[in-house]
């Protein structure tokens, strides 16, 4: 089984030499999942997850080349963002040679990813490909969290609040929600703009969705929770076929009611159990909830502010912390001026949300709200397909509205962008 991530890294680099880029990162958007699963085997100092990081920049370096080409403004939108993160870890070279090597590593991924997927994706049809490869990505994850619920067998040992999470191969509930969300993303996008008729593939779409659903649920994370909620309130309130949407978030708690019964409510309220607790004032310690993170956020401010030295608070000391929040991990790897760095990207971020045409901005809505939870609880910055794929996709309804819907319905001044033109 050790050998499924070098099978995957050749048909990768096969399918560069004979195909192209575009089919080398469809390769990847399928397999990411089952590479992730790998995340504690290593070779040497590197995780096979690392590893992957070593070959995308390898295959995918004539992106930076190409990237000239794209609007002035998103290219630094990404450039803000790689200064956010890399501002302090040339300070980590002497303290943790192994840290600086990675992030750098990581950095190098997380700039690629935001012009990756804007200058691959020049048609619908391969837009239709790449959302297809999002989907299989996320049979495997689906299925191992399926076949736990079924049998009662457990990969991971992993709890929250007395609840099991049915993390699978993966060493914790991210991996799971995440390929869970972007595969209801993907599956919404492609009956949004291709209104598919062929009835094998609607039942597919809708047996994954629920699988989804389930597989997402069945790791009881509070931030699924609440982008469940945001993605709810979002489709409701900008999407075009408001009706289409309410049937499917219907459809998604139906299912999740069969499979699950009386013991769904339940265990959502275990789950936000110490929230509850805290607004009733039965508890008295914010601390305590968010699973605790309260406590590691104060350690580490009170390290910052107190410990720290005024170099460092600055400019930063490079290294990755256990800290579960992008904003104080920013701060204590990039100090000051890339903590400012990362509220200017946020800025522009929010703006260029409105900057995607309206008809699709919903899309666009749906990914930075996502990664905006995802920066309070968690470290989006540690992952770099979590960003190749997020500000891929938002890139790609920013630059090229065209290909997610039918062109009759844009504007000239959308159809006839410059950086269209060139691709």
């Amino acid at each position: 089984m050790i050998v499924i991530p070098f099978i995957i890294f050749f048909a990768m680099i096969i399918a560069k030499l004979q195909k192209g880029m575009f089919a080398c990162l469809l390769v990847l958007v399928a397999t990411k999942s089952i590479i992730d699963a790998y995340w504690e085997f290593r070779i040497g100092p590197l995780s096979f997850v690392s590893l992957g990081g070593i070959v995308i920049p390898l295959l995918f370096y004539p992106i930076i080349y190409q990237r000239k080409i794209i609007p002035k403004r998103w290219s630094r939108t990404a450039n803000i963002h790689t200064l956010a993160l890399s501002m302090g870890i040339i300070w980590a070279v002497l303290a943790e040679p192994i840290n600086f090597v990675e992030s750098l590593i990581l950095n190098i991924n997380i700039y690629l990813g935001f012009f990756i997927i804007p200058l691959l994706l020049t048609d619908q049809e391969r837009l239709r490909q790449l959302l297809m490869a999002i989907m299989i990505c996320g049979i495997f994850p689906i299925a191992v969290s399926i076949f736990q619920l079924q049998t009662g067998i457990i990969f991971r040992e992993r709890e929250t609040v007395g609840l099991i999470r049915y993390v699978g191969f993966y060493h914790d509930a991210f991996p799971v929600r995440f390929y869970g969300l972007m595969t209801l993303l993907a599956i919404l996008m492609y009956q949004t703009i291709f209104k598919t008729k062929d009835i094998v593939l609607n039942v597919f779409m809708l047996f994954l969705a629920a699988g989804a659903f389930v597989s997402i649920y069945a790791v009881f994370s509070k931030a699924a929770v609440a982008i469940f909620g945001l993605w709810a309130m979002v489709l409701l309130l900008f999407s075009k076929s408001k009706t289409k949407q309410i049937l499917s978030i219907a459809v998604g708690f139906v299912g999740l009611f069969l499979v699950f019964g009386d013991a769904l409510s339940s265990n959502i309220e275990q789950l936000f159990s110490k929230e509850v607790s805290y607004q009733s004032g039965e508890l008295k310690d914010a601390k305590n909830t968010l699973g605790g993170r309260g406590y590691v956020w104060e350690q580490y401010w009170e390290y910052f502010t107190s410990k720290q030295s005024f170099f460092f608070q600055w400019f930063g000391n490079g290294l990755n912390v256990p800290i579960h929040n992008e904003f104080l991990r920013v701060l204590m790897k990039s100090g000051i001026i890339g903590f400012i760095f990362f509220i200017v990207f946020m800025i522009k971020s929010v703006g260029n949300v409105w900057r995607v045409y309206k008809n699709i901005r919903v899309f666009a809505i749906m990914l930075f709200g996502m990664y905006f939870i995802d920066c309070i609880g968690l470290e989006p910055g540690k992952y770099y397909y979590y960003n190749i794929l997020v500000w891929g996709l938002f890139g790609t309804l920013l630059l090229k509205p065209q290909l997610f819907v039918v062109q009759s319905t844009l504007p000239k001044s959308v159809i006839a962008k410059p950086a269209d033109s060139k691709q």
